[in-house]
């Protein structure tokens, strides 16, 4: 009961302000990561997997917690510190989702075979994104903050993000079709000046990216 209690009380402490924060940096990183993880995935480097990882127990860990941290009810506005109605609010609410975004889809995707579709499954991650809108929503309503600053701040990273997602959404479709046809793609058949992008997959991850990246920002939105 003790244990409970402390734990309680640390949604008000300077420590769990610090974990948020903490889980914070890793849902902004995620949100980025998975569109890269997917459209990407067979030219990462292993590093980048090792990271992510590490994000995956830091969000373990952080859906642990959520089954101990009171909860404000929204019709008697009083706090909730039971542990049962505190469980049963989160299995209701994010539990679900928040399980299966940390699950290892890169070896459950190799275990079954390879199937395409289990890698869409990896999309569930992005679930995350809404930590940093919440994050973002509480800046506008923060007095201490500029509004006009949070607005700007808020318009870019969404810009930011479209783009992101959609230079590998470009370069996922190139890599759907067959070997053979590749040189057809929006990227097989791009030539620049004496460059080739013929053998695509060959090319630097970085220059394949700032050249999806570069066409998606060329995207009305």
């Amino acid at each position: 009961m003790w244990g409970l209690f402390v734990l309680i009380l640390w949604k008000k402490c300077r420590w769990y302000r610090a974990w948020t924060k903490f889980i914070l940096i890793w849902a902004v990183y995620s949100s980025f990561f998975t569109p890269l993880e997917f459209a990407f995935f067979r030219g990462l480097p292993d590093s980048l997997f090792i990271l992510d990882i590490a994000g995956q127990l830091a969000f373990l860990l952080d859906i642990i917690l959520q089954f101990f941290l009171a909860y404000r009810d929204s019709q008697t506005y009083r706090m909730v510190y039971k542990r049962t109605p505190i469980a049963l609010k989160y299995l209701k609410s994010s539990f679900i989702i928040d399980l299966l975004s940390c699950l290892p889809w890169d070896i459950i995707y190799k275990a079954s075979g390879r199937k395409e579709e289990v890698r869409y499954l990896l999309w569930i991650r992005l679930y995350r994104v809404r930590k940093v809108i919440e994050f973002l929503n509480n800046m506008e309503k923060d007095t201490r903050i500029n509004f006009l600053f949070t607005r700007i701040v808020k318009l870019i990273a969404i810009k930011l993000y479209c783009t992101h997602t959609a230079a590998c959404i470009f370069y996922y479709l190139a890599t759907t079709l067959p070997p053979e046809q590749e040189g057809y793609t929006w990227i097989g058949s791009l030539k620049l000046g004496d460059y080739s992008y013929s053998d695509f997959r060959e090319i630097d991850l970085g220059l394949r990216y700032t050249t999806s990246l570069y066409f998606a920002s060329k995207l009305p939105f």
